[in-house]
């Protein structure tokens, strides 16, 4: 008989993460009652006192295992001097993210029955990691960098085909509410968290989350300089501020948050050639920033 391909993954036959799209119940409940999430409409009350659809979507958490987490935890710093710290990816030797990685589809009860990502390939898994791995490309792009009125981007990628690039204006206000001047390390920053903060992926059943970037402001930042920084009260190694504090809280606020769910952020830093998708499209965003974006946001701020 043929050897079958290691990495064979037909449409046949989707890869299955975790499927949180459909309908579950509460063990130990007394009486015992479902949830039925395509039926589930919640109601909120508004600043008029009228009780209207929620926005937005609610996503159950999966709990992990005690022992995922603490594994999560130990790998990414265990939040000493209050900073996460993400980890490095290290491929293959000689390997790029489309070797190491691939447009995979993965099973939902939701219509259409499958979501697209970028996820490793099995015959990776043994030397890098689990099957519960996906990629996200990021970017961010400063026109006029170093100006008093440079534009500024970020972009990142999560899936092929329609939608799955996401792009915004780097905005002028952070999340500390301070203003700042866009630079292209601020951009590269932002693109990161967007991809971060674009949805609960530990609620797909993500085990690791990796960020390939090449900027080595990010990927350095957010892996060693995080906690050297933080341990040093936000200074330097020469004794100055680090610029862009608030992204940089930022986040680790968000890794933390994907530690507590049991999900790896791992950053790798790829080749400037690697990354053209994201690049141009980091490139488009700023070339569309006209000022009027200036609190800082999450999805809002998404170009379309």
């Amino acid at each position: 008989m043929p050897r079958a391909d290691p990495d064979s993954e037909s449409e046949d036959n989707p890869r299955r993460v975790l499927d949180t799209d459909g309908d579950f119940t509460l063990l130990g409940a007394d009486p015992s009652f479902t949830f039925k999430l395509h039926n589930f409409r919640p109601m909120v009350e508004d600043g008029n006192g009228n009780m209207v659809p929620l926005r937005g979507v609610i996503a159950p958490r999966p709990v992990p295992s005690p022992a995922v987490v603490q594994r999560v935890r130990a790998a990414m710093g265990s939040g000493t001097n209050g900073v996460w710290v993400g980890t490095v990816f290290t491929p293959p030797a000689g390997e790029s993210p489309t070797t190491v990685f691939a447009p995979r589809n993965i099973n939902t009860s939701a219509p259409p029955g499958t979501m697209p990502r970028i996820v490793l390939r099995r015959r990776n898994v043994p030397q890098v990691g689990g099957l519960k791995t996906m990629l996200m490309y990021t970017d961010g792009s400063c026109l006029d960098n170093g100006a008093a009125d440079a534009r500024a981007g970020w972009a990142f990628i999560y899936k092929q085909g329609p939608g799955g690039v996401c792009s915004g204006i780097l905005e002028r206000k952070g999340p500390d509410n301070e203003l700042h001047r866009a630079t292209s390390n601020r951009a590269e920053l932002r693109a990161a968290i967007a991809a971060l903060e674009f949805r609960a992926w530990w609620g797909e059943g993500w085990e690791r989350i990796v960020l390939a970037a090449d900027s080595e402001y990010v990927v350095y930042g957010a892996t060693a300089w995080l906690r050297s920084w933080a341990a040093r009260g936000w200074r330097t190694s020469g004794g100055s501020p680090v610029q862009n504090r608030d992204l940089w809280e930022r986040l680790s606020e968000r890794m933390g948050m994907c530690v507590d769910s049991g999900c790896e952020v791992s950053f790798w830093r790829i080749p400037r050639a690697w990354n053209a998708e994201a690049d141009q499209a980091a490139k488009a965003a700023a070339a569309k920033d006209d000022g009027s974006f200036v609190d800082y946001t999450t999805q809002n701020g998404i170009l379309t």
